[in-house]
């Protein structure tokens, strides 16, 4: 009964200490979040951009959103995840689509090595142009980059909240680039195959 009783005088002692921990994190998280709201919120306003701060409380709290068109697409800069797995997301939507998908992936270290899974063959040089490759790299910054390309929709993410202000003009470009990309692919004509004699 002695070990009985020294653990629990140990889990009564411990209890405020874990609370207490609990607590900090809490308010390290959440002053993050608010000056990364604060960040994009001033770049927003600087660029006039559409910004949308987070809303909700914790732990069902929106990201903070900036927002722009190009064209007949729209663009969306935003966060996902939490905590020390939060990446920077940029979001396009255009309004012409193409029939694939892509998956995209420049790994983290020094040199570039880029990754790609797409359907059908050929669709990434229907996407990544020699411009838009220029400024996936741009976005790299020896960071892990994805460009997915699924239903239309088009997702680059990159590690961590970006507060970079020359970083997200990059991520406009690129997002832009994209958009336009889509636009000439699917106004360009039909290429045909021969069949096999």
């Amino acid at each position: 009964m002695g070990y009985d009783l020294l653990a629990a005088i140990f889990f009564v002692l411990m209890t405020p200490f874990v609370l207490a921990a609990f607590v900090a994190f809490w308010f390290v998280n959440a002053r993050d979040h608010e000056e990364l709201a604060r960040s994009w919120g001033a770049y927003a306003r600087a660029r006039d951009l559409d910004f949308a701060p987070p809303e909700g409380e914790w732990p069902n709290r929106s990201a903070a959103r900036i927002s722009w068109a190009s064209g007949d697409a729209t663009l969306r800069i935003t966060t996902v995840g939490r905590e020390a797995k939060v990446r920077t997301r940029l979001v396009v939507r255009p309004r012409a689509t193409l029939l694939g998908s892509l998956r995209w992936i420049c790994e983290e270290g020094a040199a570039p090595r880029v990754r790609t899974a797409e359907r059908p063959t050929g669709f990434t040089e229907r996407l990544v142009s020699e411009r838009v490759r220029r400024a996936l790299l741009e976005m790299r910054q020896r960071d892990r980059v994805t460009l997915s390309y699924r239903r239309g929709m088009l997702i680059v993410e990159w590690q961590g909240g970006e507060r970079n202000a020359a970083r997200l003009d990059a991520a406009r470009r690129l997002g832009e680039a994209l958009a336009e990309r889509v636009a000439e692919e699917f106004h360009r004509p039909a290429r045909l195959r021969r069949p096999a004699a």
